[in-house]
């Protein structure tokens, strides 16, 4: 890895020799074919080579070599072959011969000379051979043998010429008994033609593409975390390369990470307006249980839900916790308040200026015979109005309410008018402040003469 290393373009000062395997500098890279990319060192050190060597799990050293043993031995050969074997992750075979029910591993020292190289090829093979599969591997001159016992040995090489690969694969086919014929000049052509043809194919954009079949993935798109640099043009609505995604809602803007067959095939979007649509709906009563269906009355005194003007009674449950506008029906009144509508319906609650209004009267209202009419009839018969409460009388005032009233003479001859508090007119046993027409005149005290 680090002899494909060019420059990096984060840190420039920076270099194989100082960076950590992990680091995420965006670096150049530069593979033993010619081909230039830009990824991240961690991208590098999780096995990730250029993206032109490779397509979706094929190379074009192997396309060439799978078309010349087609070629040679007239049987079927399919590229990257997949098995999930027993207590493993899914597991690749470059070359398939269904005809034998044989698997081929191609070892080049390129891709096969890590240290860790070895031991995961070896217990590839021991998981295959437990599975009781037909496995064999050929290896480049040069790399360690396998080490396992009861294993065919097989050697091409040196480098990747894949006329000499698909030769030691002929070698191990005759073995078993198996067709093989020396291609002419020609007819080498013709297969190494064919499996360029088959690469090129592999790495070109997918024939239905992820922008294809969700074209409105293309706003949301911001980055390939697995390969830097792979648009959505360029995978297949079925890759699993991790993205990261944007939300295009204007109240929202979420950014999440997903794979790529989670929008494009299961047609996931952005979770935090999900959880918004689900919200609103659950609190979408069913038929026949909004407000108003349940409480027509109350729903008339509706306004406007607070923060969401176009839902009505209808969209509302009578439990909802929603702060509403409410206007009072009493015409009098007619005042607007606000209030949740769980308070309106759980306590019962109304208009606050009229449930004041009652509080009050309440409280100045007399008792069962203790009312101005009961205990000072002569008085009460001189009531005219309660100013301010038209509709009270008699019966409706304390003797010592400090309400002002109006009062009328009742004296033949007499048309005095005048305004008193019932607690003014029944002071000095009911002759506090009386008529002040007919009123008798204060007494005079004289004083004596002096000499």
């Amino acid at each position: 890895m680090t002899a494909q290393f060019r420059r990096n373009k984060d840190r420039p000062s920076r270099g194989p020799e100082t960076l950590r395997p992990q680091s995420h500098d965006m670096c150049d890279w530069e593979c033993g074919q010619g081909h230039h990319w830009s990824a991240t060192v961690a991208n590098r050190t999780h096995q990730r080579g250029c993206r032109d060597c490779s397509g979706h799990g094929r190379s074009q050293f192997e396309c060439k070599v799978a078309m010349l043993v087609e070629a040679a031995s007239g049987l079927v050969v399919e590229l990257d072959h997949r098995v999930r074997l027993p207590g493993r992750k899914e597991d690749r075979f470059d070359l398939f011969l269904p005809g034998p029910d044989l698997l081929i591993d191609l070892d080049p020292l390129w891709t096969h000379s890590q240290p860790d190289s070895l031991r995961r090829d070896t217990a590839k093979a021991q998981a295959a051979r437990a599975a009781g599969l037909d496995f064999e591997r050929i290896r480049e001159r040069g790399l360690p043998a396998i080490p396992l016992s009861a294993t065919t040995v097989l050697e091409a090489g040196p480098g990747t010429d894949p006329e000499d690969w698909a030769w030691a694969v002929g070698a191990l086919l005759r073995i078993r008994g198996l067709p093989w014929k020396e291609l002419a000049p020609a007819e080498a052509t013709a297969a190494l033609t064919k499996g360029a043809q088959l690469w090129q194919h592999a790495v070109a954009a997918p024939a239905v593409s992820a922008l294809t079949a969700a074209p409105h993935l293309e706003a949301e798109f911001v980055a390939n975390l697995t390969n830097p640099g792979v648009g959505l043009a360029r995978m297949a609505p079925g890759c699993n390369d991790l993205c990261t995604w944007r939300c295009q809602e204007a109240d929202c803007g979420h950014q999440w990470d997903v794979p790529v067959y989670t929008r494009a095939l299961a047609g996931r979007g952005c979770r935090k307006c999900g959880y918004k649509r689900m919200a609103a709906k659950k609190r979408r009563p069913a038929p026949g249980t909004s407000l108003g269906e349940v409480n027509p009355e109350m729903a008339a005194e509706l306004v406007e839900v607070i923060g969401h003007p176009d839902r009505t009674a209808f969209d509302l449950l009578p439990n909802a916790n929603q702060d509403c506008l409410w206007k009072c029906p009493d015409p009098v009144c007619a005042k607007v308040y606000p209030a949740p509508l769980n308070r309106r319906t759980g306590q019962l609650s109304g208009c606050p200026t009229c449930a004041r209004e009652r509080s009050t009267a309440g409280r100045i209202r007399p008792k069962p015979g203790q009312s101005l009419l009961d205990r000072h009839e002569a008085l009460a018969g001189e009531l005219v109005e309660v100013v301010g409460q038209p509709a009270w009388t008699a019966a409706d005032l304390r003797p010592s309410s400090t309400l002002l009233c109006s009062w009328r003479c009742r004296k033949p001859g007499c048309h005095g008018h005048w305004e008193a508090t019932p607690d003014q007119r029944t002071r000095r046993g009911g002759t506090g402040k009386p008529c002040p027409v007919c009123k008798p005149p204060r007494k005079s005290r004289a004083r004596p003469a002096t000499t």
